[in-house]
């Protein structure tokens, strides 16, 4: 079932923290980062300026993407609309604001609290041997992302590859569309599930209808037909492997 939202209507849930570990705001968008659970999880994290998130893994797949600010994640620096994937047990960061700042979407499929910090003790026992880290990401924005006042001039939708496809079905897709018109992504093999970030236009996935700054996650059940509204559309689609419908990945 397609789980849908605006960010801007969440931020009546943002709250504030400052911890040893994180100082900054965060708001839930679908589901809560309060709660292990079931079913897809999507927060904004607003990240204080120089602040630095130490380097930590998570126990779910997780995509995250660039929202505004600047900063790095380990040694790459990072801007607005870079994709970062991290699969579970994998080791990112640190996570550096720059001096305004940084804010970035927060994506998994199933609900999971906190993150284990490599520098706290226990934290390393909850590694596995044998389970495969696997982190990508991307790197400058993606081409032609320079908002809604050049879409009416596209000829055809575009799809622009930003992270594979790859065997396992994970993938990060930028679709950029021209009022009115319509795409679906060819299923190239077997996925977990897919989020839609609406970073400008708007656009109806199936019969749901989704301004800018909305999130909507929908099952390896659900290949939605994206239709551009009157301004046209730009959107990310993050595809997770297919290991994410069943948990941790050990292969």
């Amino acid at each position: 079932m397609l789980k849908i939202q605006n960010w801007e209507t969440a931020e009546l849930g943002r709250k504030a923290f400052k911890k040893d570990t994180f100082e900054g705001r965060i708001t839930d968008i679908i589901g809560t980062h309060t709660q292990r659970h079931p079913g897809a999880q999507a927060f904004l994290v607003e990240q204080d300026p120089l602040w630095v998130t130490p380097t930590h893994f998570h126990l779910e797949h997780q995509f995250q993407v660039i929202m505004a600010g600047s900063g790095s994640i380990g040694k790459h620096v990072v801007n607005r609309l870079n994709v970062h994937y991290s699969a579970p047990e994998t080791a990112y960061g640190p996570i550096t604001a720059g001096p305004e700042g940084v804010s970035y979407l927060t994506m998994r499929m199933s609900g999971d609290t906190g993150a284990w910090y490599i520098h706290k003790p226990g934290s390393l026992e909850r590694l596995r041997s044998g389970v495969r880290q696997k982190r990508e990401q991307t790197h400058g924005v993606p081409t032609g992302s320079v908002g809604t006042c050049d879409l009416p001039a596209l000829m055809a939708p575009s799809v622009e590859n930003l992270i594979g496809p790859r065997a396992d079905g994970l993938a990060a897709h930028f679709v950029r569309l021209p009022p009115g018109s319509r795409q679906q992504l060819p299923t190239q093999s077997p996925y977990g599930g897919r989020y839609y970030i609406v970073t400008s236009g708007s656009v109806k996935l199936n019969d749901a209808e989704a301004q800018t700054m909305t999130v909507a996650f929908g099952s390896h059940e659900e290949d939605l037909l994206m239709q551009a509204g009157s301004e046209g559309a730009e959107l990310l689609v993050l595809q997770f492997p297919v290991q994410a419908r069943s948990g941790i990945d050990t292969q």
